[in-house]
């Protein structure tokens, strides 16, 4: 993780350096920079997450969860009483 981690870091630290030239470099270059600065940040995140470190064993699924099952008894009868009563 660590390695992914610095491997980031460096690139997020080349692309930082690209938008400072950006604004200090005049001309045709600006614009080299300007493109480093836009793709660098796709370029970090797959190279990031291309390495496949995983040294430990996936965790295993829950165990299902226990549900109560419907029971065979009728449904209790309602009794719907309006304002008079009734």
């Amino acid at each position: 993780m660590q390695q992914r981690a610095g491997r980031y870091l460096v690139s997020m630290g080349i692309r930082t350096v690209c938008v400072i030239l950006v604004i200090i470099v005049p001309g045709p270059l600006r614009w080299v920079f300007a493109a480093g600065a836009i793709v660098l940040p796709y370029i970090a995140v797959v190279a990031a997450n291309a390495t496949g470190e995983r040294r430990e064993r996936p965790l295993a699924p829950p165990p299902p969860m226990q549900r109560p099952g419907l029971t065979g008894t009728p449904p209790v009868p309602v009794q719907h009483v309006d304002r008079e009563g009734r």
